[in-house]
């Protein structure tokens, strides 16, 4: 049986993040490596279809490439989607357990008997960020030296879906998340926390350089320390995915996207200040809060790779996501990782060097 081809379009998205991927989008390389060979780059952003625009999370979008949280592919991964894992990336982020300044609670161990916001996004079946605060909640508890009955786990609920706040956009190279997004990702919890209703609540990265830029919050533990005890969350590793059908049927195109993400890691590093402004263009962050929600390393941090660290990364969120009931089964990483496009890609760098 003659299979039909694929649409001469590649779909696009990426959590706002710190990415290489992002900074090729932003150079313009992938649109017009692409276009060598007739084939159109678009951004899901760019599509007023919510089905279009929902594969960021459910992946049903063919030919579609992403890069961000592994939260919602692993979600997809349980519901036997076929999604492969062709990169990892991870940097060093500010995780912080935030308290309003005014309150007693200046270390972890003073939430001993204290309520720990818990956000719950009603509407969306792909609760990452549940999952997310989950994880720091755990980090926590290892760090306090507390235990599950120290610290009560207060619902902070909201209709609000991840989707009602993305952007739409013709433009060329646009993003679901925009800084209107990040400003309100996490309003639920800041409303509760002013109200009174919960005595501290979770955050990380570009959101945590926000919402405390806001309260004027105290930092309680920053569990993205190195030596944290809890490393793997949704944002470690992130993971760069592409649909199974368009690996199987076009392996030469993933290989050519590959190769265009791994020369904007060297890109990044030769162009620091371009690339922390195109990081904090995708972030929602004035450039100065870059290192405040990163580290100031985090261009060192972009590299794409499926190394033995990054697996047992992914292995450690993976049975996190599992034991808390978000995947409905368990996934085979080994089968949804194929390395054969990423060292495809190396090796056709190489001989160009």
């Amino acid at each position: 049986m003659i299979q039909p081809a694929l649409p001469d379009t590649l779909w696009y998205t990426r959590c706002p993040v710190p990415s290489a991927l992002s900074i090729a989008l932003h150079l313009g390389w992938l649109e017009e490596t692409f276009a060598e060979v007739g084939v159109q780059v678009r951004s899901l952003a760019s599509s007023s279809e919510k089905a279009t625009r929902q594969a960021h999370f459910d992946y049903s979008q063919p030919a579609l490439f992403r890069h961000g949280g592994n939260g919602p592919p692993l979600m997809q991964l349980a519901k036997g989607s076929d999604i492969r894992i062709i990169g990892c990336s991870s940097h060093r982020s500010w995780r912080p357990i935030l308290s309003l300044p005014e309150s007693a609670i200046r270390g972890p161990a003073d939430l001993r008997g204290k309520r720990l916001g818990m956000p719950f996004r009603d509407s969306d079946s792909t609760d990452f960020w549940r999952a997310a605060a989950l994880r720091g909640r755990e980090g926590l508890l290892a760090v306090a030296g507390l235990g599950e009955q120290d610290v009560e786990s207060t619902p902070v609920r909201t209709n609000r879906s991840f989707m009602d706040g993305s952007s739409t956009s013709k433009a060329a190279r646009a993003s679901l998340w925009d800084a209107t997004y990040m400003l309100g990702h996490q309003r639920e919890e800041a409303f509760a926390l002013i109200r009174g209703e919960v005595d501290a609540f979770y955050s990380h990265g570009a959101m945590a350089a926000l919402v405390s830029g806001f309260l004027g919050a105290h930092e309680v533990v920053d569990l993205g320390q190195p030596g944290s005890p809890i490393e793997a969350n949704n944002d470690t590793p992130l993971l760069l995915t592409v649909s199974g059908e368009l690996l199987d049927r076009h392996p030469e195109r993933v290989t050519r996207w590959l190769v265009q993400v791994l020369r904007a890691v060297d890109w990044a590093r030769e162009h620091q200040q371009a690339a922390r402004a195109f990081i904090a263009q995708d972030a929602g962050l004035m450039p100065e809060l870059v290192e405040r929600a990163y580290s100031e390393r985090i261009i060192d941090q972009l590299g794409i790779d499926l190394s033995t660290r990054h697996v047992d990364l992914l292995a450690a969120q993976h049975d996190h996501l599992l034991q808390h009931g978000f995947l409905g089964a368990a996934v085979d990483l080994q089968r949804a990782i194929d390395p054969a496009p990423l060292a495809a890609a190396q090796a056709q760098l190489n001989r160009t060097a």
